[in-house]
């Protein structure tokens, strides 16, 4: 089946008079904003200087081919790499432009943040926030969205989206994946009205939901029905927390959690081809954290997090991609530094992984006694039928 390269292809020669701007075009432009675009496009806040996607493009392989390890990572995957290539020789994206390029990573803070706008004509933005990339306090601050109301990266998602407010007029698209569609949705719902009201669509790919205090709120209401949920069959990521409601499943053949990978999901015509529902697999590992965070306090999981990430900080391990150096010795390090914990450390990681292996199994069990009953209370909640 087609997949998003093919619908570039296909694609090419229209323009956005002919074929609108679709969520397809705008998947395309938040799968290259993994791309580390640092000191080529403007970090201004200004559409009066932008940098052509086909300059970019040019720009970019440039910059990218005179590293001296130029080599594939998390971010930076094949796939990601041949997007950028097709869209520069495009009649219909190459001359989108880029500009308000933000990447910061505090590892004092505990902040991963990504976010770029691209102009489209003269009428529309796209304001993309970026998923967690490779580095570990990413995949950290993730995971304090189980017990905080507002991470690092929400607030400075908010200050952005804020400022692209102040220096435009124009209608605008937000959106972003995994993580990136949660920045999309919490920034969102907290713009004035005023603001709100210029925003045309808010897509979440793949996302983790909210905190439920945001679900709630009056901001997230006013833009509650601009929100578009897009999951693939076993998601897994997308499933967490509170997911806004009518998510639409996308027809995914990859294994598992490769499903996350964008370039899985199958395309039919201008759009996605949607699966009547979710595996599942799926619905029961979404019950099992559920249940799992919900029987713990917020210190509990802080301090459960604090000491699963730290092991890793504390070997020197900052980003996935240090595993592909030197292999033997990083998991020799990480096992130091497990041994190297309290006694009461310990226990805290041992009794809290017992628990949430004990939850999935229970889970498991009861899905043999009652075959479907999740995946049919999933679908009743997010359809609204009895």
């Amino acid at each position: 089946m087609p997949n998003l390269l093919q619908y570039i292809e296909e694609v090419a020669y229209y323009n956005f008079y002919d074929l609108p701007l679709n969520r397809l075009d705008i998947l395309a432009l938040t799968e290259i904003s993994y791309l580390p675009f640092n000191e080529l496009v403007t970090s201004d806040f200004t559409t009066a200087n932008t940098l052509r996607l086909d300059h970019l493009a040019e720009q970019f392989e440039a910059t990218y081919q005179k590293r001296d390890t130029p080599n594939l990572s998390v971010t930076v995957t094949p796939n990601r790499l041949q997007l950028l290539q097709l869209l520069k020789e495009t009649k219909r994206f190459k001359a989108i432009k880029a500009f308000a390029y933000v990447d910061d990573y505090d590892k004092k803070e505990e902040k991963q943040f990504a976010a770029i706008t691209y102009k489209i004509g003269q009428d529309k933005l796209v304001t993309i926030f970026r998923g967690t990339d490779d580095t570990i306090i990413g995949w950290k601050e993730d995971f304090h969205m189980t017990y905080m109301v507002e991470i690092p990266a929400q607030q400075s998602a908010t200050e952005y989206l804020k400022n692209i407010m102040d220096i435009s007029n124009q209608t605008l698209y937000v959106a972003g994946h995994s993580k990136g569609g949660n920045l999309a949705i919490y920034a969102s719902s907290q713009m004035n009205t005023k603001d709100q009201e210029r925003i045309t669509q808010i897509i979440a790919y793949d996302s983790p939901g909210v905190h439920s205090s945001v679900i709630t709120s009056s901001g997230y209401l006013a833009i509650k029905n601009r929100i578009q949920s897009i999951i693939p069959q076993n998601s897994i990521v997308g499933m967490l927390l509170e997911t806004p409601e009518h998510a639409e499943i996308v027809e995914s053949k990859a294994f598992g959690l490769l499903q996350h990978i964008s370039f899985t999901w199958e395309i039919e015509g201008h759009d996605f081809k949607l699966a009547p529902a979710l595996t599942e697999n799926s619905v029961q590992i979404d019950e099992t954290l559920k249940t799992w965070t919900a029987n713990l306090n917020d210190e509990e999981l802080k301090r459960f997090f604090d000491l699963l990430f730290g092991i890793f900080i504390d070997a020197g391990i900052e980003r996935l991609d240090d595993f592909t150096i030197d292999t033997p010795k990083k998991i020799s390090l990480l096992m130091q530094q497990q041994q190297n914990l309290t006694e009461q450390e310990k226990d805290i990681l041992d009794t809290l992984f017992r628990r949430l292996i004990d939850t999935r199994y229970q889970v498991w069990k009861d899905a043999l006694t009652s075959p479907y009953a999740t995946l049919a209370k999933w679908f009743k909640k997010k359809t609204g039928r009895k």
